[in-house]
């Protein structure tokens, strides 16, 4: 049970922290870029994992399982924290 808790706070702390990069981007017609390179250099990283798994998951230690279902825990917060402030309507 500790462990799902420490999971679940860590993806909220993604989802968090993505609705403040979409809540910047929102706040000021500046920013707006900066937040689009945020979510690109995310999106990338992401491709570079899934790419290179073969290399990353033994310097990790993970299994193959729980490797695969961190790309998408860490995908989904970025997604759900964006959506989230958009529709809030920032």
């Amino acid at each position: 049970m500790d462990k799902a808790v420490h999971l679940g706070a860590w993806f909220l702390l993604g989802c968090i922290a993505s609705s403040f990069v979409a809540w910047l981007g929102a706040l000021h017609p500046a920013l707006f870029r900066v937040m689009w390179v945020i979510y690109i250099m995310s999106f990338a990283a992401l491709a570079l994992a899934l790419v290179t798994d073969d290399a990353v998951r033994p310097f990790l230690k993970l299994s193959e399982p729980d490797y695969y279902a961190l790309l998408i825990a860490i995908a989904s917060a970025i997604v759900l924290g964006g959506m989230l402030s958009w529709l809030i309507g920032g």
